[in-house]
């Protein structure tokens, strides 16, 4: 029961004269919860409740930890009687909008007053109570004006200045634990302290870069630099909303980009808490049915809500999967969920004072439901590509510190160009373990060898891999499909070399330009034929492979693209390709259509086995070729042909 609290009340007159006469205090677990209640209601408002002999009132709470005492703070608003409704959703089979009615109707067709006060009064409290309501009111996050009135109460002196929205991020009890009698001063020192513990929900958040140190992250790094200006400009009250900020965003990248690294930099930089989430934890934290994965959703989404402003991190947001691409039994199950969690999104998004930014992080962006990615809910889809030499350079710099200052990055970036974020984190750790090993200070050497480690191929072996990326180079400028930024030797744990280009294909591809792009994937296989003899098993192996893309394409000509023999659509052009075993007729096409572009491979292998010599021969001697060293070689090896895209096919 709320004590006698008139001496703290908003209308009381010269409140803190009173209270340092009568020696007055209150303490914080009494006030906070009834000072919210006063700053949502407005004084004149309060009365014409209390003075009410019928009402309906219906209060909104921040999250479940409130309902209870802000239900017992309607009571300095009149007698509520039995009929009150104070549901966090803690009951299954109570705290539904079916339940109640009959109690609720009865009690207003009487003359009688009822309360509903939830965290979800629209899923939690009587459907017709909300209906009915006479008033509805929303408790927000506590301003510093509630904080500040909560500390005189519980201190008997003013509170000094405070940090902006210094509640936020806090729950009650949290709020309630920092402000006790003795010091105001001291009151708002550990508000600070626990809003600084609670905005590192995820432990690594504190050792992360700040925002706008990252490198390598491209229109992704421009979104989150936008983000953090708008969230400023709301702080300041120059921006009218939460709602206004530009704050929802799905990050797509292959593994190993730097997706969380990017969300935990820019939690950190935003001063929000981060709450990481995904739909594996959904099973591993509930008991894995249907309801249960229901409920571990709303509870993520409330955790967000009362710890707001916040940042909730969707990660791995393909396992979500595409109404699109379910069978009858999978959409059974998955259906419910996928509609509950835009229905969530809708709400977070709709919801006035949610203050929750969602990122969500994926390698497939191609499987995701195209609902849950419109605008207005998690849309854009911004790709991470691997950084360029420059971004990687610097990359390497932030995880080396102040570590081997004199060294040229560049050398090193050109060494492991096509690199992700989180193999420089390996470089740097398995280096300075070498340097530990042999018990000296880190060596320009150890990092190198990290980079680039010393290549144990027999030189039968190098010989194979140079002419096997040579071609894809050359093959990839002469066909115009792309423009080559770099080409290695580098042994890497998937692969014997790389190419590292930036494709010139446009957004509406012709069948003619998917064929060029398919030739240019098999020039690798096609000159390990023309200069060896036979191909080796290089060119296969797994998704990522050069056979496995050229035969995604292709099947995706024939059914993906309408560029093949019918116009049907089956899906993404991966998941045609996963059908080929099963489907004889469009297996006979696919692979008619690769045999084809093979001996167009070859014969421009053929054609080109002076420049795919000479680039191979440089990459044996130097490991490492730039990509306008390359143009140099097919200018000088062809001196008088004028090349264009597409040309030598």
């Amino acid at each position: 029961m709320i004590a006698d609290l008139t001496y703290f009340r908003d209308d009381a007159e010269d409140g803190e004269a009173v209270l340092g006469r009568r020696g007055r205090r209150a303490p914080s677990i009494d006030t906070l919860a009834l000072f919210a209640l006063e700053e949502a209601i407005p004084a004149a408002e309060r009365r014409r409740i209390a003075r009410a002999t019928s009402f309906a009132l219906v209060i909104e709470v921040p999250s479940a930890e409130w309902v209870e005492p802000v239900r017992s703070a309607c009571t300095t608003l009149g007698n509520w009687g039995a009929t009150n409704f104070a549901r966090s959703g803690a009951s299954r089979t109570e705290d539904r909008a079916d339940r109640g009615n009959d109690i609720v109707a009865r009690r207003l067709a009487e003359g009688g007053r009822v309360l509903g006060v939830s965290q979800a009064c629209d899923r939690y409290l009587p459907s017709a109570l909300v209906g009915a309501a006479d008033g509805r009111y929303r408790i927000a996050v506590p301003s510093n004006g509630v904080i500040a009135r909560v500390i005189r109460a519980a201190t008997g002196q003013r509170p000094p200045a405070m940090p902006p929205s210094i509640a936020a991020g806090l729950g009650i009890w949290d709020l309630c634990a920092a402000i006790r009698a003795g010091s105001a001063r001291a009151c708002v020192e550990r508000l600070a302290a626990a809003a600084e513990a609670r905005s590192t929900v995820d432990g690594q958040v504190a050792d992360a870069v700040p925002f706008p140190s990252l490198r390598g992250y491209g229109p992704s790094h421009a979104w989150g630099m936008r983000l953090l200006e708008e969230l400023e400009a709301w702080r300041e009250g120059r921006l009218g909303s939460f709602a206004a900020i530009d704050r929802n965003v799905v990050l797509a990248s292959n593994p190993g980009l730097g997706k969380s690294t990017y969300v935990r930099s820019l939690a950190k930089s935003a001063r929000l808490p981060l709450l990481v989430s995904s739909v594996s934890s959904w099973f591993s934290q509930s008991n894995g049915y249907l309801d249960g994965v229901v409920k571990h959703i709303d509870l993520t989404f409330e955790e967000a809500y009362s710890r707001a402003p916040s940042l909730l991190f969707l990660d791995e947001i393909d396992s979500i999967p595409s109404r699109s691409s379910m069978d009858g039994r999978n959409s059974a199950w998955w259906t419910p969920v996928v509609t509950h969690m835009l229905l969530k999104i809708d709400e977070c998004c709709a919801r006035e004072g949610a203050g929750v930014c969602i990122i969500g992080a994926t390698n497939h962006p191609e499987n995701l439901d195209a609902a849950l990615v419109r605008p207005g809910r998690l849309g854009p889809v911004i790709r991470i590509s691997p950084p360029a030499a420059p971004e990687l350079a610097a990359i390497v710099r932030q995880h080396l510190g102040a570590d081997l200052p004199d060294l040229d990055l560049s050398v090193v970036a050109e060494l492991g160009l096509g690199a992700t974020g989180a193999q420089v984190v390996g470089w740097v750790k398995e280096a300075r373990a070498r340097a530990r090993a042999a018990k000296r200070p880190l060596e320009a050497d150890d990092l190198l060898d990290a980079v680039a480690p010393p290549d144990t191929r027999t030189a039968g072996e190098k010989m194979r891999s140079a002419l096997h990326e040579a071609a894809h180079a050359v093959g990839a400028e002469v066909l115009g499909i792309a423009h080559v930024e770099q080409v290695d030797l580098i042994l890497r744990e998937t692969a014997a070399g790389g190419t590292s280009m930036r494709t010139r294909l446009g957004p509406l591809p012709t069948r003619d330009d998917l064929e060029r792009m398919v030739t240019g994937l098999l020039c690798g296989r096609a000159a390990e034929t023309v200069f060896l003899g036979e191909a080796s098993a290089g060119s296969g192996g797994d998704a990522t492979s050069d056979l496995a893309r050229a035969t995604a394409f292709v099947a995706g000509i024939h059914g993906s693209f309408g560029l093949g023999g019918g116009i049907a659509y089956r899906g993404p052009m991966e998941s045609v390709a996963r059908t080929l075993a099963g489907e004889p007729a469009l297996r006979a096409a696919v692979e008619a259509d690769l045999a084809r572009l093979l001996g167009d491979a070859e014969r421009l292998v053929a054609e080109y086995q002076d420049v795919v010599q000479a680039v191979a021969e440089a990459l044996l001697e130097r490991r490492v070729l730039g990509g306008d060293a390359l143009r140099r070689l097919i200018a000088e090896a062809r001196p008088g042909r004028a090349r264009q895209p597409g040309d030598g096919r």
